[in-house]
């Protein structure tokens, strides 16, 4: 069962003109909204966990659950309740558009009838600008989007080393053609590098990783859903595999990890051509997932148009290099290694 993310900004968040709502007023398609004016007042982006049986989310399906309870402008949600990609709308800055989707929890009757923020479409990195008035240009009901198409976050912040043929270099000054080190393949060329500037608040606010921990021998900041790889014979004994991914943040169950608000943050990516282990400050951490990059038909083209220049092979999706632990997991896993850490000592991967 596909398990993703959805970042979404809270509608308290959120400013119309006019005095205008996002709720489904009518019939849940966001026609009124055309002509309005809205300003994303805040990159306070929260992270909705959802389950679901297609890696799509979308308008008018069931499928569609909150993967543990949620709070959303100050209400809070249990796990299970049904989500919705209840419309779509176009928003302009006169030079640049983007695509909001009106995110629906199904709690009213009917269950259009609320809207309790907007996600993006724009893959990582995608958002909108904040304090920025964007006018509506457009609205549609019945949104269909890959969840991998939705912006999220970018994740290694400015300064981080990673691993190349000419040894560390700030992923900065990283360009595609660039060879670094994987664990599993040798050396391969960067396909493509991202890049946007964040104030490290709420959802962005980063995770930072001190020397000596979890394999990094300097600190590491990474944006909180990146993947870092561990490495433990507890995680065997837990989940039947000694390697596997952990989101970062479920790394601050542990010492030696904490998050750091309030920093100004510019977080980077990269693409290869395959899901790869690369290692950053000294720690094994992943490249960006690009099975959807490199996937045939909607999803490849929706990605491209969000990236321009992607060129990649033509492929067939490839899987992720190592099995995914879910935040709840990897706090479980992080604890356990921390416990049978030796004396006041940090967690390490074998």
């Amino acid at each position: 069962m596909p398990d993703y993310s959805i970042f979404v900004l809270e509608e308290t968040r959120i400013t119309v003109s006019g005095g205008g709502q996002l709720d489904g007023v009518t019939q849940g398609d966001g026609s009124h909204l055309v002509g309005r004016t809205i300003t994303l007042d805040a990159p306070d982006w929260i992270e909705v966990a959802v389950t679901d049986n297609d890696p799509r989310f979308s308008d008018n399906d069931g499928s569609q659950r909150l993967d543990g309870a949620q709070t959303l402008n100050g209400v809070t949600y249990p796990n299970g309740a049904r989500l919705e990609a209840e419309y779509s709308i176009t928003l302009s800055d006169g030079t640049d558009s983007w695509t909001a989707i009106g995110f629906n929890v199904n709690d009213s009757s009917p269950a259009y009838a609320t809207i309790e923020g907007l996600a993006f479409i724009g893959g990582p990195g995608g958002f909108p600008p904040t304090g920025v008035p964007l006018t509506v240009t457009a609205a549609q009901e019945g949104p269909n989007f890959v969840a991998a198409t939705y912006a999220t976050p970018i994740c290694y912040d400015a300064g981080t080393e990673i691993e190349t043929d000419r040894g560390p270099r700030p992923v900065e000054t990283l360009t595609p053609g660039d060879r670094i080190a994987t664990a599993d393949t040798g050396l391969v060329p960067i396909r493509w590098v991202g890049g946007r500037h964040v104030i490290g608040a709420g959802r962005f606010a980063p995770v930072e990783i001190a020397a000596g921990a979890w394999g990094a021998t300097r600190t590491l900041r990474v944006s909180q859903q990146h993947r870092i790889l561990i490495r433990d014979p507890r995680a065997e004994l837990l989940f039947g595999t000694p390697e596997v991914f952990v989101p970062a943040i479920s790394l601050t169950a542990a010492p030696g990890t904490r998050l750091v608000s309030g920093a100004a943050c510019h977080y980077h990516h990269l693409l290869l051509d395959r899901h790869e282990v690369i290692r950053a400050n000294g720690a094994w951490s992943e490249s960006l997932d690009n099975a959807a990059a490199t996937g045939r038909g909607e999803e490849g083209e929706l990605l491209r148009t969000f990236f321009p220049g992607l060129a990649l092979p033509d492929a067939a999706p490839g899987p992720l290099s190592r099995p995914c632990l879910r935040r709840r997991e990897g706090e479980l896993l992080a604890r356990a290694i921390s416990a049978a850490a030796p004396g006041p000592g940090l967690p390490r991967c074998a």
